[in-house]
């Protein structure tokens, strides 16, 4: 079978090419231009360059494509309203278009938990059923819910859609949420309310066993699923083992909620006035994602997709380990 990732010299995508190429279908690799793709290459994977908000550098990519796997996008606690809702939303919608067009009978989307998060709410074990929500603190959860709900509304017997939500997603080859902790090797390690939340989390391979599934779940088309490894830990703890695995060994110091709160609103005040392009020290987002829990349920996802966590987080943390050993 053709298929076609978006965003596949990635973290996620890559891993997805990798086992899509294991599972011998033709895999076709979009992302940007850049080195990334010369790896996805030498996968043995045919690379795409392109641009989500330019559907004319589309060309061929999606001809012949059975199945697409929609993971790109923009996913950052801060950042410009208007640069998600291009890469977000109008990229989803180029792709929707683009697989319409293309005769593409499944598309399936990386979405997030972030679509039903408002920044003020705590998910306890919520599942499907939880509303989406009618403000948002951040314009990245927005975008994201504003792109899931466009996806599945587009479901169709010519284009079937599915939306897969996992939350906070790690393993070999990230860089993004290991890059954000290894400011901390050398400093204390400061946790919003004693970091005694409680969160799920998504080992990238259980990620894409769930991607997978949801290409062929008969019972799938016009569905959200939350994705996670089914194993809630304490963000102290969770923090906690990444940091011994870079090397540090952290102190814990705790930074009440209000507090933290009203920090985040001031560094983003001093950031916005300023314009400045860096991700500021702290944000109110940063800090609801810290300060509220997170917990899904996976009743749905069990059910329709026959998804179960084969990755716990002691191999996942056993297989980051390797990982970061040969790569030092």
């Amino acid at each position: 079978m053709k298929v076609l990732v978006t965003g596949g010299a990635g973290f996620t995508g890559r891993h997805l090419v990798e086992r899509l190429l294991t599972d011998g279908h033709e895999v076709v690799a979009l992302d940007r231009p850049g080195p990334m793709l010369d790896d996805v290459r030498a996968c043995g994977a045919e690379p795409a360059a392109c641009d989500l908000c330019s559907p004319d550098s589309f060309g061929s990519a999606f001809d012949g494509v059975e199945v697409v796997f929609h993971v790109a996008a923009l996913a950052s606690p801060w950042g410009k309203r208007a640069d998600f809702f291009s890469i977000n939303v109008g990229g989803t919608e180029n792709v929707i278009r683009a697989s319409r067009r293309a005769g593409v009978r499944r598309l399936v989307m990386v979405s997030s938990t972030a679509a039903v998060f408002d920044g003020y709410t705590h998910h306890r074990r919520i599942d499907e059923t939880f509303a989406y929500p009618h403000t948002f603190l951040s314009p990245y959860s927005e975008s994201k819910s504003v792109s899931e709900r466009m996806l599945l509304a587009a479901n169709s017997q010519d284009l079937e859609t599915v939306a897969v939500r996992p939350h906070l997603i790690w393993g070999p080859r990230d860089q993004t949420f290991l890059g954000r902790l290894r400011q901390y090797i050398s400093g204390p390690v400061m946790h919003i309310g004693g970091g005694l939340t409680e969160t799920d989390t998504t080992y990238v391979g259980n990620l894409v066993d769930a991607l997978v599934l949801a290409a062929d779940a008969p019972a799938a088309p016009g569905n959200a699923y939350f994705i996670t490894n089914d194993e809630p830990l304490l963000y102290r703890d969770f923090l906690n083992r990444f940091l011994v695995l870079l090397g540090a060994q952290p102190t814990f110091r705790s930074l009440p909620t209000p507090i933290a709160y009203a920090v985040g609103a001031a560094c983003e005040a001093v950031w916005g006035a300023l314009r400045l392009k860096s991700e500021p020290m702290l944000s109110r987002y940063k800090i609801a994602e810290l300060a509220y829990t997170h917990t899904y349920r996976l009743d749905k996802a069990r059910r329709d997709l026959g998804y179960s966590p084969r990755v716990n987080n002691d191999e996942g943390f056993r297989r980051l380990e390797a990982w970061l050993q040969g790569n030092n």
